[in-house]
């Protein structure tokens, strides 16, 4: 299995039925299949069908796939989702990347992305009937040519065979009378039995690429005749370009131009390394602009002023909370929490190859977001979508959110434009760094009201945070506009896993020029800390265990008290820690699934060494669970880096540029990781984002456990410590 890059413009030209093959097309109401019109010539990798699924009388299957493939292993699930409900040989299943359309626009959300933990939730029906669809009139066409009824029919190996015979037919041989059928129009998917693939660990097909290295992700895109630029924009938002030499820039060896950018400067040569030397030695200077007044201590001087002063917007009011926390006759306990801004640091910085003429614009980038990018090139460019094609790479390395964005695609178009030429822009790491669009730093007071047997009966939550979701979702606009609510930033606190009779969640919308955008886990992560670190407090306070006060707080949800048992079972709780040693726990519902941690760690003087992650997941139904662990366990080391490192800023720059400072979690600080999963039942939930979510919070309790310190902010470097090898 392998894949291919699929173009834009091969799929307009091969929209429907071309030389045999057949073309199931996904963009289909729920309950009914429409096949593209027969259309003349031939896609470069084959015969098309449609936009989703592609028949070749070679008898190869290709699934297009639309998600970004991340590490996260969404290329293998959403084909061995398809491969398995249509009965193809998964070792002749094959791959392309889409490009942007419509018709791949993530059916929940109406555009076209990849984020939130969605993939699968989005996509599985849709695939599901697809390839249920493509199985019955691949299967119909089969009963027609032997004259027999379709039930003595059934696929296998990518053959279509006939029961109790040794006769069968290809899907290749099968596919152009099959386009001519009329889908049906509710196609019956297979049973749990009947699956082969799905519910076991299959291989996952980018790994091979990897390890030989021909994977190929956006810095690996070559195109004829591609120049390369590096570029250097001003650090703070608002910031201009004050002073660069450029004739010592175009003196330098292969520098074939220097371009102004709009906030900044880039130079363009014929090797990446040359661009870059002669871009640092004509030492670009910026003004810093609006947001040059912001330093690291004012900054957090904001956020308290908010936090005490607001104004607030209520987002839930449930019961009377706050009659019941004013009254005196209730032990109430109040806490502050504080989540630093972080980076996204992905391992491949961002890039992005342009071609840009009069005419046409060509985009080759490891993007998350698509539709995003074309509508900013549209704008950036003055140019008319149809002349616009935005592909993607096939690996991106590492997004978390930030290729969401599409500011270094608007970038490399323009400095094509300029040069008309083809060029690939690549941010070194302190570009990649400092032009981040951060997770914002949020600050939550909670307040609660224990009764007699120290259980909150009313619950008072304060969330400051900037935007999350403006940056890559600007129709979300009105709603700022008019609540002074960004949704995004409630994650985890608008909706709880505990239940409390009388609970009230009110937020500020904190307006800063730096620049904010999403980041693995969004709202839940912060949020999660805040609440999670709550929870221990308030179990201390009342001297209960803190599994069982998260027991006696979730005995509505007979799920979560499952997750929550088996976690604690798993992380052997209860056992006996050790001299300077603890155990914490933390529980959260995010992304549509239950998680549990337990975590043992060592305390000794400054160093905190984490030994154990015990995690415990209910995802619904689990599609894979090898690459639904791996998810876990990597998610699990991902929110280490929360508990690790900050962004801080000088003169509304970030100080923080690059991993001497921006410090990453070694693998010699990476603990044990036991994983284990329970399908509840359900909805499928995510799984992508969902661990980093946990690992803060039960850090901070797992410290408590052992040195009697409480955390109530992150990361542990505040307090004097620091994660050490186990």
């Amino acid at each position: 299995m392998h894949t291919d890059q699929l173009t834009r413009r091969e799929l307009l030209k091969a929209g429907g039925l071309v030389g045999g093959g057949f073309l199931l097309s996904a963009a289909w109401p729920v309950h009914a299949a429409t096949l593209v019109g027969p259309s003349a010539g031939r896609a470069a990798s084959g015969y098309w069908v449609t936009s989703w699924v592609r028949i070749t009388p070679d008898n190869v299957v290709t699934l297009i796939i639309s998600q970004a493939e991340m590490g996260q292993g969404i290329s293998t699930t959403l084909a061995a989702l398809l491969a398995d409900e249509l009965g193809a040989d998964w070792h002749s299943v094959k791959l392309e990347t889409a490009p942007y359309d419509k018709a791949y626009e993530n059916p929940k959300r109406n555009w076209m992305f990849t984020g939130n933990s969605e993939s699968t939730q989005s996509f599985y029906d849709q695939i599901t009937k697809m390839g249920a669809t493509a199985r019955y009139m691949l299967i119909e066409a089969a009963a027609k040519r032997w004259r027999v009824a379709p039930e003595r029919c059934h696929t296998q190996n990518s053959h279509v065979r006939l029961s109790g015979s040794s006769r069968r037919l290809t899907f290749g041989a099968l596919a152009a009378a099959a386009a001519r059928l009329t889908p049906p129009a509710a196609a019956p998917v297979k049973g749990r039995a009947a699956l082969k693939l799905i519910g076991r660990a299959v291989p996952r097909v980018d790994v091979p690429e990897k390890v030989d290295g021909s994977a190929r992700f956006g810095i690996d895109i070559q195109q004829p005749g591609m120049l390369l630029a590096a570029v250097r924009c001003a650090p703070a938002a608002g910031g201009q370009l004050k002073h660069y030499d450029e004739a010592l820039a175009r003196s330098r060896p292969g520098v074939k131009a220097v371009v102004r950018l709009p906030d900044g400067v880039a130079v363009v040569a014929d090797t990446w390394w040359r661009a870059r030397a002669a871009l640092l030695a004509m030492n670009p200077q910026f003004e810093a602009g609006a947001g040059g007044s912001i330093d690291q201590a004012s900054l957090m001087d904001q956020y308290s002023s908010a936090l005490e002063h607001g104004p607030f917007s209520t987002v839930v009011n449930e019961g009377d909370a706050q009659a019941l926390l004013n009254t005196g006759g209730a032990a109430v306990i109040s806490a502050d929490y504080r989540n630093p801004f972080q980076a996204h640091a992905t391992m491949e910085p961002m890039n992005c190859v342009a071609r840009v003429t009069p005419e046409r614009c060509e985009i080759w980038a490891p993007t998350q977001g698509q539709e995003l990018a074309l509508f900013a090139l549209k704008s950036a460019l003055g140019m008319q979508a149809e002349k616009i094609s935005v592909l993607r790479s096939d690996y991106l390395g590492g997004g978390f959110g930030r290729r969401l964005l599409p500011d270094f695609v608007v970038q490399a178009a323009l400095i094509s434009k300029a040069v008309g030429a083809t060029v690939k822009v690549i941010w070194d790491r302190e570009e990649d760094i400092s032009r981040d669009s951060y997770r914002p730093a949020s600050f939550v007071r909670l307040t609660a009201a224990l009764d007699g047997q120290g259980m909150p009966g009313a619950l008072a939550a304060r969330v400051v945070s900037p935007t999350i979701l403006l940056p890559v979702f600007p129709t979300v606009q009105p709603v700022l506009d008019k609540t002074g609510v960004d949704p995004s930033c409630m994650e985890g606190m608008a909706e709880m896993p505990y239940r409390f009779k009388h609970r009230r969640v009110d937020f500020h919308l904190l307006k800063t020029p730096i620049r904010t955008s999403v980041m693995r886990t969004t709202g839940y992560g912060p949020n999660t800390f805040a609440l999670e670190s709550f929870v221990d407090e308030l179990a201390a306070a009342a001297r209960i265990d803190p599994v069982e006060y998260r027991r006696r707080l979730l005995t509505h949800d007979p799920r979560a008290l499952q997750v929550l048992e088996r976690a604690a079972q798993l992380g052997n709780w209860g056992a006996p820690a050790g001299k300077g040693a603890g155990r914490g726990v933390a529980f959260s519902f995010a992304f549509g699934s239950y998680l549990c941690q337990v975590m043992d760690v060592e305390v000794a003087g400054d160093a905190v060494k984490v030994k154990r992650v015990a995690t415990v997941v209910d995802c619904g139904r689990v599609l894979d669970p090898g690459i639904a662990a791996a998810g876990i366990e990597g998610g699990t080391v991902f929110g280490l880096a929360y508990a690790k490192s900050r962004i801080t800023f000088q003169r509304g720059a970030a100080v923080e540029t690059n991993f001497h400072r921006y410090d990453m979690p070694y693998l010699a600080e990476t603990p044990d990781l036991v994983t284990e999963f329970i399908e509840g039942g359900g909805e499928l939930g995510g799984v992508g984002e969902l661990s980093p979510v946990t690992v803060p919070p039960v850090l901070a309790n797992a410290i408590f456990a052992a040195s009697g310190r409480r955390i109530r902010s992150m990361p542990i470097a505040e307090h004097g410590l620091h994660l050490a090898p186990t």
